[in-house]
Formats: structure tokens, sequence, C-alpha cells
């Protein structure tokens, strides 16, 4: 017992450091912001009638498996990297982007519903 209890008290002291480690830094507004914009676009998305099952059920897989936090770090580093590329106030936009950072499989296009031939002059 007199070896054990010195191991005790050096594990009951390390405890508390190892908790303050693992502590998460508080997050800026700017990263709940997009937390918040992330989770919304995830959770409009999975009440949607017009987003297929999968889909959402990658989206829901994902946001079991990862924090809010990384997938929403995720797609502000895409971006960021896709400066006028992406347009950030189009919603389908920001769903295709956090699909494709969580894996999601993509809705395919409906049969027949191949891009039309611009039209013809006279």
């Amino acid at each position: 017992m007199r070896i054990f209890l010195p191991l005790i008290a050096a594990a009951a002291l390390a405890a508390p450091a190892l908790a303050a480690d693992k502590t998460p830094a508080k997050p800026t507004q700017a990263q709940l912001k997009s937390a918040q914009q992330t989770l919304s676009y995830i959770i409009s998305a999975i009440n949607s009638k017009d987003v297929p099952t999968e889909m959402k059920n990658g989206l829901f897989g994902c946001l079991y498996e990862n924090s809010l936090s990384k997938i929403s770090t995720a797609r502000d580093e895409v971006l960021a990297k896709n400066k006028g590329k992406i347009d950030e106030s189009n919603p389908t936009q920001q769903l295709v982007v956090i699909a494709e950072i969580c894996g999601a499989p993509m809705p395919k296009a409906a049969a027949g519903a191949a891009p039309k031939a611009a039209p013809k002059g006279r």
C-alpha cells in the first residue's frame, strides 16, 4: 500500500495539469459566427426536401464524428483560398463546400437533365 500512495498522489497532482492542457481556447466572435453559419447550413440541408438522403446522412455523420469547430475552420479555409470563386451569400455553394469537406455524397444530375445546347441563330 505504501508504494501506491506516492503514485496516487502524483497522479492526483498531474490530473489538473493535464485537464488544463486539454481545455480549448475560448472562441472568438468571428469563430462563433462561422460555426453558427456552418451549423445553419447543415441543419437547413438536413431539413430540406430537396437534398438527397445520402447527402443528409453524410452531413449528419460528419457532424457526429467531427467537432463543429473543425468543420467550420475547414470551411473558412476553403473560402479564404477561393475568394471570388465562391459566393459566400449563396447557400447552395456553401452547402457544396461543407459537403465536400465532410465527404458527403453529392447529388447526381437527374437522368435526361443534360445541359441544353445553346440556341442557334437564324
